[in-house]
């Protein structure tokens, strides 16, 4: 993909999500804010140290919310300008790869509660926070993508439902 919105202002982001255009949207957003709760999270095992293997699955997990925020805004716009199966696939599996990093980044934060120094706390509270709603928002983006598509992607509604289960462990 040669576009990436990691390459632009916050400012940029921001209005381009405000904009008219279809992507954008919930899913690049909500990968966005989940990337930034795993900033915090490393953050806070960082300055904390110790921690080199949680440092770098938190380090991963934020490569793939990246990479996921880039696919859904490739995914969108390819939806949109063709409208076949493949794309609508694609419009499928990106946010799905979104919820499955952000999951993985709750269970990172659970494996380092108790592990970062209590100056930092707060910062891995923050980053909890941030990953439980964004999660919450790639699932709605993924019912909607899905809705009254069910029975032709059975096998991206049992990961919704895998993911959702994964997730209520760290729901605060």
């Amino acid at each position: 993909m040669s576009y990436s919105i990691w390459s632009n202002s916050l400012v940029s982001f921001s209005d381009a999500v405000a904009a008219t255009r279809p992507a954008p949207a919930g899913v690049a957003a909500a990968a966005v804010a989940a990337e930034l709760g795993l900033s915090l999270l490393i953050k806070a095992v960082a300055i904390t140290g110790g921690q080199a293997e949680l440092l770098e699955a938190a380090r991963r997990e934020s490569a793939h919310l990246r990479r996921a925020a880039d696919d859904d805004i490739g995914a969108v716009t390819a939806y949109m300008s063709r409208r076949d199966a493949d794309a609508l696939r694609q419009a499928i599996e990106a946010p799905l790869r979104a919820a499955r990093a952000a999951v993985a980044g709750l269970e990172l934060c659970a494996k380092a509660t108790g592990a970062v120094k209590a100056s930092l706390e707060a910062d891995l509270g923050a980053a909890q926070a941030l990953l439980s709603g964004a999660l919450r928002a790639v699932l709605l983006c993924i019912d909607a993508n899905l809705r009254g598509r069910e029975e032709q992607h059975p096998n991206a509604v049992a990961e919704r439902r895998a993911v959702e289960n994964r997730a209520r462990v760290y729901s605060p």
